[in-house]
């Protein structure tokens, strides 16, 4: 079976509603898993779990900074 990986850049608006939906997504999954439900649930829900977990362990990567500093 032929599998790949992939390599993604998000902003920091990304990160945040990548997260939020992560979350959500395991929330409802928990709940299909709850009514009796198994698969694609539990694996969905792992891999969600493996996503976020990334998302936190990888490191972040500054491109621009704001200098404030007016010389006249």
């Amino acid at each position: 079976m032929t599998t790949y990986q992939h390599t993604l850049t998000i902003g920091d608006g990304e990160y945040g509603a990548l997260t939020d939906a992560l979350k959500l997504m395991i929330e409802h999954c928990d709940a299909r898993i709850e009514a009796g439900e198994g698969a694609p649930y539990y694996a969905n829900r792992q891999h969600c779990h493996e996503m976020l977990n990334k998302l936190r362990a990888a490191p972040a990567q500054m491109t621009s900074t704001n200098n404030f500093f007016y010389n006249r």
